[in-house]
């Protein structure tokens, strides 16, 4: 987190995924508003996002996922 960064600001991602939980892309939809946070954010870190669309998986297969990330949830 940029150590600058002000209050709990989200950036949104959309994920998408084939049926075997492969993340096939990331696109930041929302940004957070600070660079330096939607820069080091999800799409740098394919691991948060994998993990995430895992949790989202246990639900039910949907190959496009949407992913909200806030610096302090």
């Amino acid at each position: 987190m940029p150590p600058d960064m002000a209050g709990n600001p989200e950036a949104i991602f959309e994920v998408v995924q084939l049926p075997t939980g492969e993340i096939i892309d990331v696109q930041l939809r929302k940004s957070s508003g600070v660079r330096a946070y939607d820069d080091a954010g999800a799409a740098r870190h394919p691991q948060v996002v994998a993990a995430a669309a895992s949790r989202a998986r246990l639900n039910s297969f949907q190959r496009s996922l949407t992913l909200k990330f806030r610096p302090t949830d």
